[in-house]
């Protein structure tokens, strides 16, 4: 499966000489397009993350998804079939949803949650939805998505379908 893996991801990834800003902190010479997945791709990614997850978060399994901003590949609604017994899907939520104040978080008060985006780069954004998560009474038992680029240690674990290439972060001027 791994080497099923790396070469979905091989056909995405783009290498640059210049750097290009992947966002407001961060730039990288390797470029994933997560666009470019075709639904059979994000389905194998989606295969291997719930069985990766099932190891990682036990004896707890999600009972909840949040889907972080800015992801659009499908992948949580996918990992919400894979993790639920058959025939069956977890309610995905979106980190907006929480936001809005519309009885969603309710539904967080002592709920089992992973956190799902396409890609981590600096898991800023993660540590700010895992916070707020965790205040609401969730418990967050990982982070998932197609590419970790984090390469380092958070509050949980992050379960990925690859470990992409490393990123520059910027520092910010005063």
């Amino acid at each position: 499966m791994e080497d099923e893996l790396r070469a979905i991801f091989g056909r995405i990834t783009e290498t640059y000489t210049v750097p290009l800003r992947l966002s407001s902190r961060c730039e990288a010479k390797v470029y994933y397009r997560v666009e470019d997945l075709s639904s059979e791709d994000i389905e194998q990614c989606s295969q291997y993350i719930s069985e990766r997850m099932v190891k990682v978060c036990q004896p707890a399994l999600p009972e909840l998804l949040v889907s972080l901003r800015g992801n659009f590949t499908g992948l949580a609604t996918m990992l919400a079939r894979e993790l639920a017994p058959p025939g069956e899907s977890l309610e995905v939520v979106s980190l907006e949803q929480i936001e809005s104040g519309n009885g969603v978080t309710n539904r967080l008060k002592g709920a089992n949650v992973a956190l799902v985006n396409d890609v981590i780069t600096t898991a800023r954004s993660c540590l700010e939805a895992h916070t707020k998560i965790t205040l609401m009474g969730a418990s967050v038992l990982c982070w998932s998505c197609l590419i970790d680029r984090t390469f380092g240690p958070g509050p949980v674990p992050v379960v990925a379908a690859f470990t992409g290439a490393p990123i520059n972060l910027l520092e910010e001027i005063p």
